[in-house]
């Protein structure tokens, strides 16, 4: 059986080769990085850095270390994405499952999440709004399932959940015309979408759902 934190504690010393400014630091006879990450534009021209801290979760490597952004760069507030504690809301839940499928890596966390969540600050700063996010809350959620299901109707939801998890027989082809009707192929529509709920899980998607409705 994995242990997420030794994992976790293996992984760091990489992250801070790849990011000089980042230190290894011990609270609690647990070790968890602190320093300052760099963001950079498209033409990778420096804008700005953020001082953070990242620690380890128990459900890691199958869910997100925990950011602190800790300078006070962030507003402490919730249409922010950032808590009172200091830690950072960084996407909605079944997203977060989906990023974590096959496990992250510390390294991919900074690159594929940390970076794109600090770049989004600075975008707000100057533009703002974010330049895309999912919003705070339950709106979060309905966002990200209507985006996922094809459909706003609730009531498809749980129709799809069924096929998706076996409760109910779906009697169509690969290659037949999907469900939903939008005239795409079903293996190329809704079959992907039965796959992702199923990397998601019932237990997790009923309880977002009922946070929801």
């Amino acid at each position: 059986m994995i242990d997420s934190y030794k994992l976790f504690e293996s992984q760091i010393l990489d992250a801070c080769r790849i990011y000089k400014h980042l230190r290894i630091r011990v609270n609690d006879g647990k070790q968890y990085l602190v320093g300052s990450i760099d963001v950079y534009n498209v033409d990778k021209i420096f804008v700005s850095s953020f001082l953070v801290e990242i620690h380890w979760n128990e459900g890691f490597p199958y869910r997100f270390p925990t950011l602190y952004e800790v300078g006070g760069d962030i507003p402490v507030n919730a249409d922010w994405h950032k808590y009172t504690d200091n830690s950072c809301c960084l996407t909605v839940e079944p997203d977060e499952i989906e990023k974590c499928a096959r496990g992250i890596t510390v390294l991919k966390f900074i690159e594929q999440i940390v970076l794109p969540y600090l770049a989004n600050q600075l975008y707000r700063k100057t533009e703002g709004h974010f330049f895309d996010e999912y919003p705070h809350g339950s709106l979060g959620l309905i966002r990200y399932y209507t985006e996922l299901m094809g459909t706003s109707d609730s009531k498809k939801w749980i129709e799809y959940l069924e096929y998706a998890f076996g409760k109910k027989k779906l009697s169509i082809g690969r290659n037949e015309t999907c469900i939903c009707g939008n005239g795409k192929k079903f293996k190329k529509c809704h079959n992907k979408v039965f796959e992702r709920l199923r990397i998601i899980g019932l237990g997790n998607i009923i309880r977002n759902i009922k946070s929801i409705t």
